[in-house]
């Protein structure tokens, strides 16, 4: 049995994309596929992503996702990750 990839929106992406009415939005993702292709899966274009965390850690826009993992994704009205790149560990 495959883990269930588990996706959190936050603020206005929460009216976006596939499985807006369920939070968290639980994806049957079988293999690793890239953040970018993931996003369009979900229906939810990548400019109006701000932040992405896979596992409670900020990744880049080249991050792969897999199963299992715990996906949350905020907006861009959410000035306060505005320099997020920088504090990255």
């Amino acid at each position: 049995m495959k883990a269930v990839t588990k996706v959190y929106l936050f603020g206005s992406l929460r009216n976006e994309g596939k499985g807006k009415d369920t939070h968290p939005i639980p994806y049957a993702l079988q293999t690793p596929m890239s953040l970018l292709e993931f996003l369009d899966c979900l229906g939810i274009a990548s400019d109006r992503v701000q932040l992405v965390m896979v596992n409670h850690r900020a990744v880049s826009p080249e991050h792969a996702i897999h199963p299992g993992d715990r996906i949350a994704l905020f907006p861009k009205e959410y000035a306060i990750f505005a320099d997020w790149k920088n504090f990255r560990g």
